[in-house]
C-alpha cells in the first residue's frame, strides 16, 4: 500500500512540475506545426482470461507514459508503456498472489482534427511482461500481441499545448504457462493528460 501511495505522489508531482514547465515556454507553441506530444495516462484494464478473473476478480487501474512522432499529415507513430497490478487468492489454497503486467506498444495512428477535437484510430504491437507471484511458484515471462485502438484528442484553446485524450484499446495476447493457454489481452479505457510539442 504505501508503495503505491509514493507512486501516485511522484506521478502527481510530476506533472505538476511539467505543467510548470510547460506554461513558461507556451506562449505561442501551437503557432508551429506539432512534432509530437508526450503523454500521462490513466484507465482501467480488463483481462479476457477467466482464469485471471476467477482468481484476481475484475480488471483494474493501468497506468504509463505515451509519446508519438508525427511521421507525415494525419499520420503519426507511437510508443507507450504501461502498468497494470493486482493482488488476489489462489482458488484453492485461498494464499495471497500477485500480478504485475507491463505492457510496451508500439504502432501508427491517423487522426483528423475538426475543431477543438481530433478523433483516431490506430493499429499496434505489443510486447506484454508479466509476472505472478505467490507460495506455490513465482513466473516471470513474456508474450507478444496486438492490438486496436479508437479515441479523440479534446483541445483546450488554440494557444494551450495541453489536450485531453479519450482512448478506449483492445488487445489480443496470448501465451502458454503449464501447458494451458492464457489470453492477457482485454479491453482499456482510458484518459491521458497531452503535452503537445
Amino acid at each position: 500500500m504505501k508503495k503505491s501511495i509514493d507512486y501516485k505522489s511522484k506521478a502527481q508531482l510530476t506533472v505538476f512540475g511539467l505543467v510548470i514547465l510547460i506554461s513558461v515556454f507556451s506562449s505561442s507553441s501551437l503557432a508551429f506545426e506539432r512534432q509530437g506530444t508526450f503523454e500521462l495516462s490513466i484507465g482501467n484494464y480488463s483481462l479476457s482470461e477467466p482464469r485471471f478473473k476467477a482468481v484476481y476478480q475484475r480488471g483494474g487501474m493501468i497506468e504509463g507514459i505515451a509519446l508519438s512522432v508525427f511521421i507525415i499529415h494525419d499520420i503519426d507513430f507511437f510508443f507507450e508503456m504501461k502498468g497494470f497490478y493486482k493482488s488476489g487468492e489462489l482458488t484453492y489454497t485461498k494464499e495471497k498472489t500477485h500480478f504485475l503486467l507491463v505492457p510496451v506498444a508500439l504502432g501508427v495512428r491517423y487522426s483528423k482534427p475538426f475543431g477543438y477535437f481530433c478523433p483516431y484510430a490506430g493499429l499496434g504491437i505489443d510486447y506484454i511482461f508479466y509476472m505472478e507471484t505467490n507460495p506455490i511458484q513465482s513466473t516471470i515471462n513474456y508474450t507478444r500481441g496486438f492490438h486496436f485502438r479508437i479515441g479523440s484528442y479534446v483541445q483546450f484553446s488554440e494557444n494551450v499545448p495541453i489536450w485531453l485524450n479519450a482512448r478506449i484499446k483492445y488487445t489480443k495476447a496470448k501465451t502458454e504457462e503449464n501447458d494451458l493457454d492464457i489470453e492477457l489481452g482485454g479491453f482499456e479505457y482510458g484518459l491521458g493528460l497531452v503535452f503537445v510539442f
